[in-house]
């Protein structure tokens, strides 16, 4: 009898939402937008943080990083990460030392960046980038070879013109030919393709296959000393990571002459600094979200709530007969906060869909990826029952208490 009274209502709330269907949508605008945005958010979120996860797996939970400026300062610390701008370059020479002095550095990749158009013939690449590596390169990420070789010890140290290309590079420049052994130009020189990279799928980034790799000895050599340099370094081991860590932040100390007091002028950086980091930043972004949301969904909240009340004003003489056909306060309570309830859960249902679809269209035009987790749709469902709830429930009371004599005489 509970089940039927309850889809009755249900039946009867979509009737009396029907008849004023601009109306209801109008007063769900707020729900839908809400909605949206949470669904929204929380999909480019999660999207970010699988990527994050994979991008640090893949590099590696053994590896650290050693730079000048801490490039993530600008969320964190402004003031710091300008000072930082001042800091010495980090050099050959400190991979280096950290490769010759610390036994427990396995590898030390020292890497640096331009930006670059490439030429063959009559065919080109714009904003292409041009990437400085040793050769320990592929130990510290994912870079399996599709044709051709890696950058071997002695390309760098003879400071080679040989190059490995990204994928999109290859598939641009020789669409229809072997790339091995073909010489391309950067930079005013020409280089000599050794190898090239499997497509990359799945990234952050249009880019991600638009690259070339050249001994970072070749770079410093053709664009200069006066860069950065950034230097990875692998252990071996994720439980190795704190004591090699401060053996190179010794080291680097050493080496600029820093006193006991003065601060490092050099950043150091673990993959689960930069995965706090990155969680900190997400949780900033999904608080603030959820703030405004939050405010939105009280607004729509009032908006229904006064629109019920009206539509309490206008169904009086309804009331009034039911009431007089014996239907209890029971009755009409749970027929308006059906109404309310369906209102806020139709427009659930919009924003949930709208939301998706926006988070396909932000990963579609943008370079953020984008995940659906089940779990946000229980969520949104969840709040819109409880806005509908809460803010049907002084309509519903208003309505269950109308006297039905006084009810069947309003006009």
């Amino acid at each position: 009898m509970i089940m039927y009274t309850v889809f009755e209502s249900i039946r009867v709330a979509f009737m009396a939402l029907w008849a004023n269907r601009m109306r209801s949508f109008l007063t769900i605008l707020c729900v839908i937008v809400s909605i949206m945005a949470i669904i929204a958010v929380v999909s480019i979120i999660d999207g970010m943080n699988t990527y994050v996860q994979d991008e640090i797996v893949s590099e590696g939970t053994d590896v650290f990083t050693l730079e000048r400026v801490n490039q993530l300062g600008i969320l964190t610390n402004f003031d710091l990460f300008l000072k930082s701008l001042r800091y010495p370059n980090i050099t050959l020479e400190d991979a280096e030392a950290i490769s010759q002095e610390i036994p427990q550095a396995l590898y030390v990749n020292a890497t640096i960046s331009a930006t670059q158009h490439v030429v063959y013939g009559d065919r080109y690449v714009e904003n292409v980038g041009i990437r400085g590596h040793t050769s320990e390169y592929p130990i510290m990420g994912n870079w399996p070879l599709a044709q051709g070789r890696h950058l071997a010890p002695v390309d760098v140290t003879l400071r080679r013109a040989v190059c490995v290309l990204g994928w999109d590079i290859a598939e641009t420049l020789f669409p229809s030919e072997d790339p091995i052994d073909k010489r391309i130009k950067f930079g005013g020189r020409h280089y000599r393709v050794v190898g090239v990279i499997e497509e990359k799928t799945g990234g952050i980034g249009s880019n991600q296959n638009v690259f070339t790799i050249i001994p970072v000895t070749s770079f410093l050599k053709h664009y200069g000393t006066r860069r950065s340099l950034r230097v990875q370094v692998k252990t071996g081991a994720l439980e190795t990571v704190p004591e090699v860590l401060e053996e190179t932040r010794a080291l680097m100390r050493l080496r600029r002459k820093l006193r006991p007091g003065d601060n490092d002028d050099f950043h150091l950086s673990t993959s689960e600094t930069l995965m706090k980091l990155w969680q900190s930043i997400s949780q900033g972004i999904f608080t603030a979200t959820i703030g405004l949301v939050s405010i939105t969904l009280v607004i729509g909240g009032i908006i229904i709530m006064n629109i019920m009340l009206v539509a309490v004003t206008e169904r009086t003489r309804e009331v009034g007969l039911r009431k007089a056909l014996g239907a209890r306060r029971r009755d009409i309570m749970t027929q308006f906060l059906v109404e309310s309830v369906t209102l806020t859960t139709v427009g659930g249902l919009f924003g949930i869909a709208l939301g998706f679809f926006a988070a396909y269209l932000i990963a579609s035009f943008t370079p953020l990826p984008y995940a659906i987790q089940g779990w946000s749709i229980l969520v949104a469902l969840l709040i819109v029952f409880a806005v509908g709830v809460f803010f049907g429930l002084y309509p519903a009371g208003r309505a269950a208490q109308l006297d039905p004599v006084e009810a069947l005489r309003h006009e």
